[in-house]
């Protein structure tokens, strides 16, 4: 079963925390465009610098 986003976009709400945080990683590890919301600036700078590192 193909389970690639490649081309896929996708906005996550609440993205620096829990099941939002998890879904943003998962996400990007199998291949989409990910476009973070969240409320703390400083901690979604963090989840954005790790987005990058699991996204090589």
């Amino acid at each position: 079963m193909d389970l690639s986003l490649a081309g896929k976009k996708a906005i996550v709400c609440g993205s620096t925390d829990g099941i939002g945080k998890a879904s943003a990683i998962l996400m990007a590890k199998r291949g989409a465009e990910i476009m973070l919301v969240a409320r703390n600036e400083d901690k979604l700078n963090v989840t954005m610098s790790e987005l990058s590192h699991k996204q090589g």
